[in-house]
């Protein structure tokens, strides 16, 4: 028979995913990538809303499994986080982002979850991963200024009058596919490893061809017979 207490940690498990994902979709996640576009007044606020939906799910199938492996187990070492000690951390990132959506300042769901995961495994007795840290700081330290530089450079470019639209537009395109080509998928990779749509076309080009099955051979085809010799042995003239 199911305990009580274990269904009641679902209950409050599903009811913290919920208000994350509330939260998301209403934060920094869900509303600032399409703020510019709706400012803009070059995409309605559903229309935003559903591509967000979309491309989330996508995200998340596609590209879920990295995130949640280094924020399930590489923050923190020695101990495993409890389904209530998960619960707590969810809960009090979402109500972090849930501030930032009520205040108007965009709070990221990374920041929050990241530092309620740390929060939480250090009271339970975790030992601090040092060197993690070190890396999402400075990833989060370059992100601004790389983001930043590269949106500058793509502006400049495209209102540069020397360079034509109609070259511009189809060139940041296809850098953008290259890009996506050379990202590693983990839903296209063995279970535990990703694989990138280059790997993936490089290797079905380079497969081997399928050899033909040894000791049989065709028959070739039966010409029709002629009248003559091979028409008298078929009985005819």
């Amino acid at each position: 028979m199911v305990s009580v207490a274990l269904v009641a940690t679902l209950v409050v498990a599903a009811l913290a995913s919920l208000f994350m994902a509330w939260a998301i979709g209403a934060g920094s996640s869900g509303s600032t990538p399409f703020a510019p576009a709706v400012g803009a007044n070059a995409i309605s606020v559903m229309r935003a809303g559903f591509f967000v939906g979309i491309l989330g799910l996508l995200g998340a199938v596609l590209q879920g499994a990295n995130v949640s492996e280094a924020v399930g187990r590489e923050l923190i070492g020695g101990v495993t986080l409890s389904p209530i000690a998960a619960t707590v951390a969810l809960s009090l990132a979402a109500a972090l982002v849930a501030v930032g959506v009520f205040t108007g300042y965009p709070i990221a769901t990374a920041f929050t979850v990241t530092g309620a995961v740390v929060g939480v495994g250090l009271a339970a007795g975790g030992d601090p991963a040092w060197a993690k840290y070190r890396q999402i700081v400075l990833l989060w330290l370059l992100v601004p200024f790389v983001g930043g530089g590269i949106a500058y450079a793509t502006a400049r470019t495209l209102r540069s009058e020397s360079i034509p639209e109609s070259y511009a537009v189809p060139a940041l395109a296809g850098v953008v596919g290259v890009l996506l080509a050379n990202i590693e998928f983990a839903l296209l990779g063995p279970v535990g490893e990703g694989a990138t749509v280059t790997e993936l076309a490089v290797a079905a080009v380079a497969a081997p061809p399928i050899p033909a099955r040894a000791g049989r051979r065709r028959r070739p085809a039966a010409l029709p017979a002629r009248d003559g010799g091979a028409g008298r042995l078929l009985g005819r003239g």
